[in-house]
């Protein structure tokens, strides 16, 4: 998708407002991740703050002051776990106090933090990370592979989310070879790993051997100050990070807001310098307002329509491939996102270098041939129940203008809430970027958490299966393509829209950019955030 990762002009501000926060799940508490292969990884910390954008450079900086950020959806089960996280909130607390071995940076690539390469060793069953030399925590110890091996060891056999991060790790005979070397061992051929592991990045915050959960401590830019669950977080400045001259803020404060209407209005009157994950008609109205910026960044998240191909009626490829095809994605995205959004044609990933960009579909639908599939299926008539919940950007609303354009096919599906996740015939769910193998292993296998369609074709398996015991990049972008034709023609995702994330920002601070992952706030780089000189 060649298009530009920042747009600063407001859109048509129609439609319907909504809050926007990370779903959570109930067994071990759950996030949707983000992870490119080995080839796009870079340096640690370093590409997402020199690419800040150029209207900003010219402006200088000061260091010091006390920052104040705003988003909105926390609660009383907010958590500084760095392993338990469920939210956009406690993402952005964690983000500031704990690092990862790699994560997604702005651009969706993949990018090296506390790891200076993971690398295969042999085989890719056996993998090589050699670690940054000289972080400490905030206890002043010193990091190494042991404090690896434990998080890695308390992930897993908690069963926490970041698990599926690690992919067939065989703990067992995963060991320290020194300090700063960690050889992870694995049972089958894991090509992908270095990408999983920034994937799941938020799920997999390194910290220490002797970790207690009552007590944080890690290596990142901010340090444990106070924390109350739901309202606000305060952190000060870590005088003894391992990146030179950062942070450049003094304290970080990060305020819950209980809607997005007392957001705006705090970033206005000045309560706050930054606000997260804002609402279509808050930009419009934020972007004419004196000393606001506003970042429209177009990122590769998704809130698909979710179709069991395991039950009636979608157990039936005709009738999946007629419901995609009713969808008028233009509209859809005027209407249910004001017009923040770009559209999509059932795939996800769209950031992937083996993105295939040639599957495309009528972008206003194709009502006829959805009537004649209908017909082919026996469905004439067909009503359907549709599960709706607002758990992130624009779901109710889309869910509201998919019914009424399904009506034209002849389709009626009726859109009420519920709690049973994973186990409704006909829903939506809520993802932030991944690369395409990593969103794979999150929701299209049979062993994935947050399988929703119960997609279990042996095939499509096998292909995942090959993509990740094959060193070629050339061989493992056809076997990818091959697996979007599948997603294309037979899967049981309908992803109308990429969706847009809205932040607005005060004039007087500098060092945010917008991003592709789908994180608000600058994808929570907050170690550059700056106040103006």
């Amino acid at each position: 998708m060649d298009r530009p990762d920042q747009d600063s002009t407001p859109r048509r501000a129609e439609g319907f407002g909504r809050r926007r926060f990370l779903r959570g799940i109930a067994a071990t508490g759950a996030v949707a991740g983000a992870g490119s292969l080995l080839a796009a990884c870079s340096g640690g910390g370093t590409s997402s703050g020199a690419a800040k954008n150029a209207v900003q450079a010219s402006r200088s900086l000061r260091r010091g002051g006390d920052l104040q950020l705003g988003l909105s959806g926390g609660s009383s089960s907010d958590t500084l776990d760095p392993h338990k996280s469920l939210t956009y909130t406690d993402t952005s607390r964690l983000q500031s106090l704990y690092q990862p071995l790699a994560q997604l940076n702005a651009q969706a690539q993949v990018e090296y933090v506390l790891a200076e390469s993971i690398t295969p060793h042999g085989s890719l069953s056996d993998w090589i990370i050699r670690l940054r030399p000289g972080v400490t925590f905030h206890d002043g110890k010193a990091f190494t592979a042991d404090d690896v091996i434990f998080t890695f060891q308390r992930v897993y056999n908690n069963g926490f989310t970041g698990k599926f991060g690690l992919g067939p790790i065989d703990l067992k005979n995963t060991k320290a070879h020194d300090k700063l070397t960690v050889q992870v061992k694995m049972t089958r051929p894991f090509a992908s790993f270095a990408e999983q592991l920034a994937a799941f990045w938020y799920n997999l915050y390194i910290a220490p051997a002797s970790f207690n959960p009552a007590k944080p401590n890690g290596t990142g830019p901010f340090i444990f100050q106070s924390f109350t669950p739901g309202q606000r977080s305060v952190f000060t400045r870590n005088p003894d990070y391992w990146k030179p001259g950062l942070p450049y803020v003094d304290t970080l404060t990060i305020i819950d807001f209980g809607d997005n209407t007392a957001l705006q209005d705090a970033l206005v009157t000045g309560v706050i310098h930054g606000a997260g994950a804002l609402d279509g008609p808050q930009i419009a109205s934020l972007a004419t307002t004196s000393g606001i910026k506003t970042v429209v960044s177009h990122s590769g998240e998704i809130v698909p329509f979710t179709m069991r191909v395991d039950q009636p009626p979608f157990n039936d490829v005709s009738v999946r491939q007629a419901m995609r095809l009713l969808v008028d994605r233009p509209q859809l995205i005027d209407s249910a996102l004001d017009s923040y959004g770009v559209v999509a044609n059932d795939l996800f990933s769209p950031y992937d270098p083996a993105f295939d960009h040639s599957l495309v579909r009528a972008s206003q639908g194709d009502i006829p041939q959805a009537k004649f599939l209908l017909k082919k299926a026996g469905q004439e008539g067909l009503t359907v129940s549709l599960t709706t919940s607002a758990v992130a950007t624009g779901t109710v609303a889309m869910a509201t203008v998919l019914a009424a354009q399904a009506k034209a096919a002849g389709v009626t599906p009726g859109t009420f809430f519920g709690p049973d996740y994973l186990r409704w015939t006909f829903a939506q769910d809520y993802y932030n970027y991944y690369p395409y193998l990593s969103q794979v292993a999150e929701s299209m296998l049979p062993g994935s958490p947050f399988n929703e369609t119960h997609t279990g074709n042996p095939q499509y398996t096998s292909l995942y299966n090959q993509a990740n015991a094959t060193a070629s990049p050339s061989l493992r972008k056809e076997i990818l393509q091959e697996m979007q034709r599948y997603d294309f023609s037979e899967g049981g995702y309908i992803i109308p829209a990429y969706i847009d994330v809205l932040d607005a920002y005060s004039d007087n601070i500098i060092g945010y950019t917008a991003g592709k992952v789908g994180q608000p706030l600058s994808n929570f780089d907050f170690e550059h955030f700056a106040f103006v000189a």
